[in-house]
């Protein structure tokens, strides 16, 4: 299945209607770091193990399919290789990179259907932008790495 396959499943699941019966809506940089933000307690349990892993291009596919399931299911990750795990962290932490530059910059990150509750339009920018994602930097060496503790500040914080 391909992003927009996986888009289209989604919103069809959700709604009941296609995709092309939604009017697109921009989703900003902080819009995808919220929907993000939320990945990093699947990590944390994990994570001693994960930052060990160099990252291999061979899991994206088993990376991919993980996405499926979280989009399509609410996706229990238990079954999935160290190595995906670890394809999976790499792409959320550049997400969160890139999507902050964005934020800075005023651009959208991606679009999502306007008609949705945020929540979906969460789910749909995670799709979007977590599946089949082609890496914008190269893969970071994670072993000292650390995820930051508790939830994202409250958007009211967020200067301008």
């Amino acid at each position: 299945m391909n992003r927009l396959e996986l888009i289209r499943a989604y919103v069809q699941q959700t709604t009941g209607k296609p995709l092309e019966s939604f009017r697109p809506a921009p989703f900003s940089g902080w819009q995808v770091v919220e929907a993000l933000w939320p990945l990093n307690e699947r990590f944390r349990a994990n994570l001693q193990q994960i930052r060990t892993i160099t990252y291999d291009r061979m899991f994206e596919p088993e990376a991919d399919l993980a996405v499926e399931a979280l989009v399509l299911q609410g996706g229990n990750w238990a079954s999935i290789s160290p190595r995906a795990w670890r394809v999976l962290l790499e792409r959320q932490q550049q997400l969160l990179t890139v999507a902050l530059m964005l934020e800075r910059s005023g651009q959208p990150m991606t679009r999502v259907p306007a008609e949705l509750a945020v929540a979906h339009q969460s789910t749909v920018a995670i799709a979007d932008v977590l599946h089949g994602m082609k890496l914008p930097m190269p893969a970071a060496d994670r072993s000292g790495f650390d995820l930051p503790a508790g939830a994202l500040p409250e958007s009211s914080l967020r200067r301008h």
